[in-house]
C-alpha cells in the first residue's frame, strides 16, 4: 500500500536539504531510492515541508533510517514525520512544479472524495488533469488530505472555481483553504 509522507522541518534550511541529498548521492530523478514515487520539498515561513510518495511504509522506513543521520550531519532538526494511507494518486497534464497546495479536508471521506472524482471528466482521463501531480490520502481522523502539485496557486484557484467547487457542493462537501507552499524541488521516480 502506497502512503504519502509529510515531514515539516521548522527551522531547517534549503541549503541543509540540498546538503543531505549531496551526503546520499541524491542529484535527481535517477539517484530516486529504492521505493519512492515522488517528492517534493519547499520553504515555508519556519522552515521547510517535504512531501513524498512511497510504494510502502517498508519503503518509507527503509529510506529514514539513512536519511537520518545525513540530516544530523547537515544540522537539520529532526522531526517525526507524518504517514498517511494514500487513497489515489496520479501523474497529471501540468508541466510545471510552481507550488505544492495542500487541503486537510477532515469532512470529505474516501467515498464522498470519489464520488466527486466520478463527476469530474479530467479524473475520467488523470493524464489530462491540468495538475502536475494529484495525491489523496486518508488522514488520522478519516478524512481526506489532498496534495498536489500546480503551476501556480492562481492555476490552482481557476480549476477550483470552474470544476472542484460544483462537485464539492453537488457531494456536499464545505468549503476549505488550501495551503500553498513554493516548489524548490521535485523529484519522481525515474523506473
Amino acid at each position: 500500500m502506497a502512503v504519502l509522507m509529510m515531514l515539516e522541518l521548522p527551522g531547517a534550511t534549503i541549503e541543509q536539504y540540498e546538503q543531505t541529498n549531496e551526503i546520499l548521492g541524491i542529484a535527481g530523478d535517477d539517484d530516486a531510492p529504492d521505493g519512492l514515487i515522488s517528492h517534493a520539498v519547499g520553504p515555508t515561513d519556519d522552515g521547510i515541508l517535504i512531501v513524498d510518495v512511497w510504494e510502502s511504509p517498508e519503503a518509507l522506513e527503509r529510506f529514514l533510517e539513512s536519511v537520518g543521520p545525513a540530516m544530523a550531519e547537515t544540522g537539520a532538526p529532526a522531526a517525526e514525520p507524518r504517514v498517511l494511507p494514500v487513497h489515489n494518486h496520479f501523474e497529471g497534464a501540468g508541466e510545471t512544479s510552481g507550488v505544492l497546495m495542500i487541503a486537510e479536508i477532515d469532512d470529505l471521506g474516501t467515498d464522498t472524495y470519489d464520488e466527486m472524482l466520478a463527476s469530474m471528466p479530467e479524473h475520467a482521463d488523470p493524464s489530462s488533469h491540468p495538475a502536475t501531480q494529484h495525491t489523496a490520502a486518508v488522514s488520522e481522523s478519516g478524512g481526506v488530505v489532498v496534495v498536489d502539485i500546480w503551476g501556480s496557486p492562481e492555476e490552482f484557484g481557476d480549476y477550483a472555481q470552474s470544476s472542484i467547487a460544483p462537485a464539492g457542493e453537488a457531494a456536499g462537501m464545505a468549503p476549505f483553504e488550501p495551503r500553498f507552499v513554493p516548489v524548490h524541488n521535485h523529484m519522481k521516480a525515474s523506473g
